[in-house]
């Protein structure tokens, strides 16, 4: 550690000492500072979910806001975010985690994913800097309503918590019974600069996918900390999916056009779909709040006639309660990508 960022841990030392005890996920007490007005995600689920909580207590961002898989715009995201320093990560995407940076920004409060396959790593390194953290699980969808709530809790947003996690148990219950007795779809979700990266079917990549009524077509242990597990194009022919779920429009059009793909049965019947992403992604890189749209979709798109929603209403309900924003029909339709096709 450098002589300067000793200097910086020594001057963020000099604070309140006043804290306050709260219930983690697992109804552990946790003390936390007293008042938090400034916070940190170590990774992009938990600072998205800082941002849907309140965006200005957020002092930096994990990776740039707008990248292939996140369209992060003025029209749909607060100025302040957008203006915000990348701070860094420990994860694909970003960079490693500037210590110099986060210590200069002062946060009172370091939210930490507990799902993260780093999070030994993660923990030690804040740790060092001597901020106080406060983990939570956010992989399962089902965990996701209690996660908010506790989040919110810790980070002095409590009456925003309870609204947000209210709505999102009710999609949840919703969906669940809806799709109570319905066969999965066999799903495949196609990623990578040629569509032929996946996910194992266990992995949090995918989560939503299969709280959604679908069933990945491939079955594997994950093979490293990232995902994106190669398979060959005799493989993805031999599981010919139902569903072809494409991570953004590149793959979108690469799996649509390109001749490889023309005799699979989802591409002949015209079941493949992109997953939106604006401002952030609905489904995965990151698994964040937005999932809880994120899964009204893929139920809808897997299950129509089972989960009979007005998926433009869900939309404008959802962006306007999450994302303060008020869109309209026209926006609807650029965001699920349907004025291109």
């Amino acid at each position: 550690m450098n002589f300067f960022i000793s200097i910086v841990i020594a001057m963020s030392l000099v604070i309140s000492l006043e804290a306050k005890t709260v219930e983690d996920f697992y109804s552990h007490k946790v003390e936390v500072p007293d008042k938090v007005t400034k916070v940190f995600g170590s990774s992009p689920p938990m600072n998205y979910l800082i941002y849907a909580l309140n965006p200005k207590k957020m002092v930096g961002l994990n990776f740039g806001a707008k990248n292939p898989n996140n369209n992060a715009t003025l029209e749909y995201l607060d100025s302040y975010f957008l203006s915000l320093p990348i701070i860094g990560s420990f994860h694909g995407g970003g960079k490693n985690i500037n210590l110099e940076t986060l210590l200069l920004r002062k946060p009172d409060l370091i939210l930490v994913w507990e799902d993260d396959m780093m999070v030994a790593t993660v923990e030690k390194s804040i740790k060092k800097a001597k901020f106080p953290t406060f983990t939570i699980p956010f992989r399962k969808i089902t965990s996701m309503p209690r996660a908010i709530e506790v989040g919110a809790i810790a980070i002095d947003e409590e009456q925003r918590g309870k609204v947000l996690s209210n709505y999102a148990q009710k999609i949840i219950d919703e969906i669940t019974l809806s799709l109570k007795d319905v066969k999965p779809v066999r799903y495949y979700y196609a990623e990578g600069i040629d569509g032929l990266s996946t996910e194992c079917d266990k992995s949090f990549h995918v989560e939503a996918m299969n709280f959604a009524g679908g069933e990945n077509v491939h079955k594997c242990t994950q093979s490293n900390l990232l995902g994106l597990e190669k398979i060959n194009v005799e493989t993805l022919y031999k599981y010919n999916p139902e569903v072809i779920i494409a991570q953004n429009d590149y793959i979108y059009n690469q799996v649509l056009y390109d001749d490889i793909f023309q005799n699979l049965k989802a591409v002949k019947n015209k079941q493949v779909y992109v997953v939106p992403n604006t401002p952030f992604n609905w489904v995965d890189r990151p698994p964040s709040f937005m999932r809880i749209i994120g899964i009204q979709w893929l139920a809808h798109t897997f299950h129509p006639k089972e989960y009979n929603i007005n998926l433009n209403d869900r939309i404008k309900e959802f962006y306007k309660l999450f994302l303060h924003k008020n869109i309209s029909a026209k926006q609807i339709k650029t965001i699920l990508g349907e004025e291109e096709k």
